[in-house]
């Protein structure tokens, strides 16, 4: 038993801890303080020494420990409980320190708040000036993935799912809950000391709850972002998944595994919506324009893998065409032009589809198609690679070696469908599937369009007059125009400006009444001019 010392003032114990007064002993609350040998102790009234317990004085807590003495820098179990002391022996309220755990001193140094009763927080969700953290049954500050599993909080071992997001977080560096911004790194299941080559790190949105998003939000910062059930952002192509509308998945094949991808008209025919995520920061496109590669080519983006345009809806969503538009599509082919002649190139079902007042044609992948298209047995030109719309009226369209020729596509349905390539006399000019008919090799050729025979010029101008045609001097062609009788041939399909004519007296020469003419002038067929078949 060790006497106490009674003194004349009593003052902070903290002070005379924290200077090493030369006082040595002062009253406490709880006991008496005594400066032995160095060190602090507190004894009761009746002398003896107080041991593993809280004193107090001036309202602040001190540690002593198994022989009595003042405990300084270090953790203290008391009830059950864990605290720490600081370099004063005083116990920490609301406060923090990085230390290394309890009886592990040979950890890393981790992160712990005490409260403000002095014990360490544990399995606690804390907001601390503002700011969120959470701390596991060790009372370690949880950064990183957080789970909460029942009642406690731990670092995250499992993957994120749909129904289970609301019990994951993420903390940055400093432990703070991360709210209402973006996080990249792998997913909750993985290790990044252990991550192998087949893990990647993804970006993840956390709302303000601090918890991640799953599915298509519509308003991240002003963007549009699509989520997989996993809380992954997406990237490139996305759809709905087929068994759940308001979960999507990529369908885009992969470098690992090229054959995963969906087409579009696969989307489509199971009422699925597709949208397309920009590869840069995953936002989706919207109300707008895109050339793409399709969803079987653009995983690896290869230059020499074709692109073709999509349309995004204001929504986002990507115009294909539904059920209802593919049972009315039209059996098409698609054809090129090289050299001055249309050629056949590949077949393809299309729709019609009007944009912002404008015509496009698309297959059953949302894909625009271009150029020459042949449908129901009618030909129509849609612009350039880059362009799509319908063209009506005079069109100059370059071939494959860059000479350009006049084509001619109807206005309006009175022409024979709009847009549909004009056959017969439009403007004094022959025309056939839209193409101008001009004589090639003499100024005047005869030609053949459905079975009525037409005497053009180099400009394809169609020749009335009944006259000598020469070249160089000589005579190719005489006619005599007879106004009393019918011009050869029953022509049908031939539109004479516009208005179908079996007649059009005026529209071509009276043949039947040919005087002469060199057969080198017989260019032949319309058709053979046109096509290479």
């Amino acid at each position: 038993m060790r006497k106490q010392t009674k003194i004349a003032a009593v003052v902070s114990a903290a002070a005379l801890l924290a200077l090493g007064a030369s006082i040595t002993s002062f009253a406490a609350s709880r006991g008496t303080w005594m400066l032995q040998d160095g060190e602090w102790y507190c004894y009761d009234s009746r002398g003896d020494v107080f041991e593993n317990t809280f004193c107090v004085s001036n309202g602040k807590e001190y540690y002593v420990g198994d022989d009595g003495m003042l405990v300084r820098s270090q953790w203290v179990e008391y009830d059950g409980d864990y605290y720490f002391v600081n370099s004063a022996g005083q116990k920490i309220t609301n406060d923090w320190r990085l230390t290394t755990p309890y009886e592990d001193e040979d950890s890393e140094e981790q992160w712990f708040y005490f409260q403000a009763s002095g014990k360490r927080a544990e399995n606690k969700k804390l907001t601390i000036k503002g700011k969120t953290y959470f701390f596991d049954a060790d009372g370690q500050m949880l950064i990183g993935w957080v789970e909460k599993n029942g009642d406690t909080y731990e670092e995250a071992g499992s993957d994120i799912t749909d129904d289970t997001k609301s019990n994951f977080y993420y903390c940055d560096e400093t432990g703070a809950r991360v709210e209402s911004n973006w996080i990249w790194d792998y997913a909750p299941d993985v290790d990044p000391d252990d991550a192998g080559s087949d893990d990647e790190e993804h970006y993840y949105w956390l709302k303000s709850s601090g918890n991640p998003v799953t599915g298509k939000q519509t308003n991240i910062k002003g963007q549009t972002y699509i989520f997989g059930n996993d809380a992954r952002m997406l990237t490139g192509w996305v759809a709905t998944t087929a068994t759940d509308s308001d979960a999507y998945e990529v369908i885009q094949g992969t470098s690992d595994d090229e054959d995963t991808y969906t087409a579009l008209s696969t989307i489509a025919a199971e009422d699925r919506e597709a949208y397309y995520c920009t590869v840069d920061d995953g936002h989706v496109k919207k109300n707008k324009w895109i050339k793409l590669w399709n969803t079987e080519d653009a995983y690896d983006q290869d230059e020499d893998e074709d692109q073709y345009w999509f349309y995004l809806e204001k929504n986002g969503k990507v115009y294909i065409p539904d059920a209802d538009e593919v049972a009315s599509q039209s059996n098409a082919t698609k054809y090129k032009f090289e050299e001055g002649k249309l050629v056949s190139d590949t077949a393809v079902n299309v729709t019609e589809h009007r944009l912002n007042g404008k015509d496009y044609f698309f297959n059953q992948n949302g894909e625009m198609v271009a150029k020459f298209v042949e449908m129901n047995g009618n030909m129509y030109y849609l612009g350039g690679s880059d362009d799509g719309v319908m063209k009506t009226g005079s069109v100059s369209i370059a071939d494959d070696t860059g000479e350009t020729y006049r084509f001619y596509f109807a206005t309006k349905e009175s022409e024979g469908g709009k847009g549909v390539g004009y056959t017969g006399n439009k403007s004094g000019k022959l025309y056939y599937d839209g193409m101008l008919i001009a004589a090639e090799d003499y100024r005047y050729e005869i030609v053949e369009v459905n079975g009525a025979y037409f005497i053009v010029n180099q400009s394809g101008s169609i020749q009335h007059s009944n006259t000598s045609y020469k070249e160089d001097g000589d005579t190719i062609i005489r006619t005599r125009v007879d106004k009393d009788e019918d011009p050869a041939g029953s022509v049908d399909t031939v539109f004479n400006d516009g208005k179908e004519d079996s007649r059009m007296e005026d529209s071509f020469a009276s043949l039947n009444d040919l005087l002469d003419y060199d057969e080198n002038v017989v260019t032949g067929n319309a058709a053979d001019m046109v096509y290479d078949n």
